[in-house]
């Protein structure tokens, strides 16, 4: 469930974020827009204030003696007689020439504004404000995240909206499966016991056919409980004894073989170890085996060799089959080089995966009517 809920979880911002890629034009013209609309706003405001302080000079008495000039926080201002010569200012930075109406200067915006003649002989109001683009900004930081929120939240909800009854299925059939796998595994073991004891007691080839369809049938149920565990537990590294592990599972497939009437010969150098999970390593080493044996005629020979040289450690599985045609295949999922032979086609894939997982290389030379051979290169 909680593997679910992440997947949804990472498609929705997937999707969302993928969404403001598609709307980051029309965002990028509503941005511009507004700081063209924020910067006449504030034109309109220096004219405003222009037309405050033409007022006041205007007002001025020619037989008044003193006058206190407006101050603002916002803006400062200059007085300009008609030679562009400066009688008065609170402008603490140059000013800049000013030809038209309105003049950009870094962070500040410039206004020339022509007075009617009056007693200070001013000809001109040179007025200063500082632009401030933040609250459009701000507004569209705003406008941006409640897309974003929106987006994700309508994505969020309608996926696990749509995805519950899948949800729902695919947890009822992890248990349904899970528990099908372990009460199958009780009596396979019990069939294969007794089975092997009757093999040793009656020496009958119905029997050892019967033992060898059992092999392959554990070999099949290890392969589905495999792939049905594998995404929700952990499998734990060890140092194995793979010398001793290959001789427990040769021995194992001796009854699959003796039934095809097909000679192992193994050459396995003692004292090997690897660092890798128990079980993984069964996987590649049963499903090669099983194919190896599945895919060779009766009586003929298959070689097991574990061996170490200069390049490294060896663990390679040969044998007198009918041969691989499409190589590059045999590792797909449900690929199956012989649709008479059986199978589900996903041993190999799953060797492969924990091949990938391990960093293990693996080779495989196959000649039609010749043989095959598996060699997989140990870290």
């Amino acid at each position: 469930m909680k593997n679910e809920t992440k997947s949804v979880f990472a498609f929705a911002m997937i999707l969302t974020f993928s969404t403001l890629l598609l709307v980051s034009f029309p965002l990028l013209n509503y941005l511009s827009v507004s700081l063209r609309l924020n910067q006449l706003t504030q034109e309109n405001q220096l004219k405003a204030y222009a037309k405050e302080l033409e007022v006041t000079i205007q007002n001025i008495m020619p037989v008044q003696k003193t006058f206190l000039f407006p101050r603002s926080i916002l803006y400062k201002v200059a007085l300009l007689d008609a030679n562009n010569h400066i009688i008065f200012s609170l402008i603490n930075e140059a000013i800049p020439p000013i030809n038209d109406a309105f003049v950009r200067s870094g962070k500040s915006l410039f206004y020339r504004h022509t007075l009617p003649p009056n007693v200070l002989h001013v000809k001109h109001l040179i007025i200063q404000k500082e632009i401030s683009h933040s609250k459009v900004f701000f507004d569209s930081l705003i406008v941006i995240g409640v897309v974003i929120i929106g987006m994700f939240l309508l994505t969020f909800l309608l996926l696990k909206l749509l995805l519950k009854p899948y949800i729902e299925t695919s947890s009822r059939m992890n248990h349904f499966f899970t528990d099908v796998m372990h009460e199958l595994k009780t009596p396979l073991g019990i069939m294969q016991l007794n089975l092997e004891g009757l093999v040793k007691k009656y020496k009958d080839k119905r029997l050892n056919r019967s033992l060898a369809a059992l092999s392959t049938l554990s070999t099949l149920y290890d392969d589905l409980e495999y792939l049905i565990k594998y995404k929700t537990i952990t499998y734990t590294k060890e140092n194995l004894p793979i010398s001793d592990f290959l001789e427990e599972r040769i021995a194992y497939f001796e009854a699959l073989s003796s039934a095809k009437e097909i000679c192992i010969l193994s050459a396995i150098e003692p004292q090997h170890m690897l660092y890798i999970n128990r079980i993984e390593f069964q996987r590649i080493v049963d499903n090669t085996i099983t194919n190896a044996i599945k895919y060779s005629p009766a009586k003929t020979t298959l070689f097991i060799a574990l061996f170490q040289n200069v390049q490294g450690v060896y663990f390679s599985v040969r044998d007198e089959g009918m041969g691989i045609k499409e190589i590059d295949k045999i590792f797909e999922r449900h690929y199956r080089g012989d649709i008479y032979k059986g199978g589900f086609g996903i041993g190999l894939s799953i060797v492969k995966s924990i091949c990938d997982k391990y960093k293990i290389e693996i080779e495989v030379k196959s000649e039609e009517k010749k043989g095959t051979e598996f060699i997989y290169k140990l870290k």
